[in-house]
């Protein structure tokens, strides 16, 4: 496993420690999780880009266009 030195500013500092401890996780997991998250989340922001390329959106047209056009159920 790597390591690497962080600073951070105070206030940040201080808000990481108390979401760390309310959530009862060491500083080290919670900034593991956090960092894991957003990685994740850039992941799926790139595979949805890549989807949305190949989308064939005159065949998604085509699609909605035999979708009746009611109003929705209630409820």
């Amino acid at each position: 496993m790597n390591s690497y030195p962080l600073k951070l500013p105070n206030e940040l500092f201080t808000e990481i420690q108390r979401l760390a401890e309310e959530n009862q996780v060491s500083l080290d997991r919670w900034l593991l999780s956090a960092i894991t998250e957003k990685i994740e989340a850039q992941r799926t922001v790139h595979l949805l880009e890549t989807y949305a390329k190949k989308a064939d959106y005159s065949r998604f047209d085509q699609i909605l266009d035999r979708v009746p056009n009611a109003e929705p159920i209630p409820g």
